[in-house]
């Protein structure tokens, strides 16, 4: 079966790229023909310029990336090096219609994962519900990443998941929202990057030349409160604290800023860390994959998707103003075990033709 992925492959976002890593390779090793969706829409080009002649950089933002521009090269490439080698995508596309056709070469189309339905990223786009695709649509831990539906979300949701064949999505409360709005089943699955076992991550992990005992630090939302607790954690245990930023974002003081970092060296530094503090949600995901030492508080901005997985994971958030440290190698992870396995479950039956000559394609038509 040749199936089309349709995510965030361009990002140089750890997460971004890895949870995409992640879904393709469970595909092919479950004999699946699976490639990456070679789109890359212009606003994302624009977000994701380095470059200070990019086309529709705003003029305030030029200057910035102008006096980033060398500094953020090398870090870009390693990047940019991942999604060639690891993705194997080109980034050829960059008009919904030119991506309807592509899509439509397939037998399935696998819209998912990451914030793929956050028009705040997206804008008003049906893009990536893909909308207009005449084959098979199936959605795979597709996150709409804002705590409330906006207009644009109820207009997408509308329009265009009564026509897919199989719905899931990352947190619960999305889903109870879309199935309200369509009367139609909305599974709960786990993000991609827990399709893969711990030694398939190890395979894939680049070591970086640091010291033995460290805290990693990756804050995606600057939170004075988590640096503090980072730093005490650190003083308390004699260990160096590291800072790592896909773009290269705002220096911590008292912690060594990691350059070059790419998907590979943060899976390494994550597996190697003492402790990992950090709000994002995938390298909270590979501390609870690595069963890690974790100081986190959630982000601010979508802090449904942590406590959702640390839930999963047998864990209860601590309460404000507590010491948030969590000792991922002594909770009860059986739920999670079962999660995981149920999302895979999820994959093989959404994949599965029927025998009728895949009469489910041909309903979900539009």
């Amino acid at each position: 079966m040749n199936v089309a992925i349709l995510t965030f492959q361009f990002a140089h976002n750890y997460g971004a790229l890895l949870q995409a890593y992640a879904l393709k390779t469970y595909l092919q090793n479950h004999n699946m023909n699976a490639e990456i969706a070679p789109y890359y829409p212009d606003w994302a080009r624009s977000e994701y310029a380095i470059s200070p002649f990019a086309k529709g950089v705003p003029p305030k933002r030029r200057v910035r990336l102008a006096l980033q521009y060398f500094k953020r090269k090398k870090q870009s490439r390693v990047f940019s090096r991942f999604i060639e080698e690891e993705l194997k995508v080109n980034d050829a596309i960059s008009e919904q219609k030119e991506l309807v056709i592509w899509l439509d070469h397939h037998d399935c189309v696998i819209c998912g994962s990451d914030q793929i339905w956050n028009n705040n990223i997206t804008g008003d786009s049906s893009a990536y519900y893909a909308g207009g695709c005449k084959t098979r649509r199936i959605s795979y831990a597709a996150s709409l990443g804002t705590l409330q539906l906006t207009e644009v979300q109820k207009d997408n949701i509308k329009a265009n998941l009564p026509y897919f064949s199989k719905i899931s999505v990352r947190e619960p409360s999305s889903a109870a929202k879309i199935a309200e709005m369509i009367q139609k089943e909305v599974r709960v699955v786990l993000d991609p990057v827990f399709l893969l076992k711990k030694d398939e991550w190890r395979k894939i992990a680049k070591s970086v030349n640091v010291e033995s005992n460290y805290v990693l630090l990756y804050f995606l939302q600057e939170n004075e409160e988590l640096l503090n607790f980072a730093k005490a954690y650190a003083q308390e245990h004699n260990l160096r604290i590291y800072d790592i930023h896909p773009t290269m974002s705002k220096k911590h003081s008292g912690c060594k800023r990691l350059n070059n970092v790419g998907p590979k060296e943060f899976v390494w530094l994550i597996q190697n860390a003492s402790c990992v503090c950090t709000n994002s949600f995938h390298a909270t995901a590979f501390s609870v994959i690595f069963e890690k030492k974790l100081i986190h508080i959630p982000n601010g901005k979508s802090p449904e998707r942590t406590i959702s997985l640390l839930n999963r994971a047998g864990l209860e958030l601590k309460k404000q103003g507590e010491f948030p440290f969590y000792d991922l190698s002594k909770c009860d992870s059986s739920s999670l075990y079962h999660e995981i396995s149920e999302s895979k479950v999820f994959i093989e039956n959404a994949l599965r033709r029927e025998k009728n000559g895949d009469q489910d394609c041909n309903n979900d038509r539009r």
